[in-house]
């Protein structure tokens, strides 16, 4: 797949909102995952760290904040990497942003050069056959020893039978599978992890359905998701014919699921992170 399939498979827009929507996400997934690392990651061995598919560079900024005073006098340095520079911030101390296509090969001035590589919600940009791939290319700018992690989404019990909500699951499951992309990406992460000879690899699930802190969050994350594609699942996947169909249509997937929401349930579509380590 090129760099312009990618961006036509992937269904969200690079504008002002979804900067907005993509920030609101970060403070939630931090809160859903109980930290901006996973605890299995030695924070006090971290003092270069890249982050891939940054978007607005978020991530970066808190990973700032969380590590300044950990690894002791060593200097530390943050590099994010996007297919688009669409959300880049302006430039700050410290941190550095690359355009960078994550199916092509990272320039050799990165190689074994990041302490910790991650990476976030790729389910949408990349097919099911690309894992390996992305995987093997993020390995190449990890030093010896350092740590990937990857953290995105687990649709394979998104399926519901409450007509409320079964219409907008459905059509995103559809979705997925026209254009090959993983209904399950933790699992798909953990074999490429696994086949390119990661070590102490963690697959940590985060489900919404136990975290009822979070609810009126998740539920609010779930819906913006679902405003954000709808007209595009609708349209791809032959649900309507016409634009003008799809916006006669999309109010009516968004009610059901406040209904479906308002009784206090969510969509069974969960979060992992998945950490490996790179062999010494």
């Amino acid at each position: 797949m090129t760099m312009a399939d990618a961006a036509e498979i992937y269904p969200l827009g690079r504008d002002e909102a979804e900067s907005r929507r993509l920030n609101e996400q970060h403070k939630l997934l931090i809160d859903f995952t109980e930290g901006l690392i996973d605890k299995s990651v030695p924070l006090e061995k971290i003092t270069a760290v890249a982050d891939v598919a940054t978007g607005t560079g978020i991530w970066l900024w808190d990973a700032r904040e969380l590590l300044v005073d950990r690894a002791g006098e060593s200097p530390r340095y943050f590099h994010g990497f996007d297919i688009s520079p669409a959300q880049f911030p302006p430039a700050a101390e410290g941190i550095d942003f690359t355009v960078h296509d994550i199916l092509k090969p990272f320039p050799v001035e990165h190689h074994n050069r990041y302490d910790l590589v991650n990476i976030r919600l790729l389910v949408g940009a990349i097919t099911e056959s690309d894992y390996e791939k992305v995987v093997q290319n993020l390995i190449t700018i990890l030093k010896p020893g350092g740590y990937l992690q990857w953290g995105d989404m687990d649709f394979y019990r998104t399926a519901t039978d409450d007509p409320r909500a079964a219409t907008a699951c459905d059509l995103w499951l559809k979705y997925c599978t026209i254009n090959n992309l993983s209904q399950c990406a933790p699992k798909a992460i953990q074999k490429a992890y696994q086949d390119a000879g990661l070590l102490n690899i963690v697959n940590r699930a985060f489900l919404p359905s136990k975290r009822g802190d979070l609810l009126e969050r998740l539920q609010n994350w779930q819906m913006q998701f679902y405003k954000s594609v709808a007209h595009l699942i609708l349209l791809k996947t032959g649900y309507v014919a016409d634009q003008a169909a799809a916006s006669q249509m999309a109010p009516e997937l968004f009610r059901g699921l406040e209904l479906f929401y308002a009784e206090g349930n969510t969509v069974d579509s969960r979060f992992n992170v998945v950490v490996g380590q790179k062999p010494t």
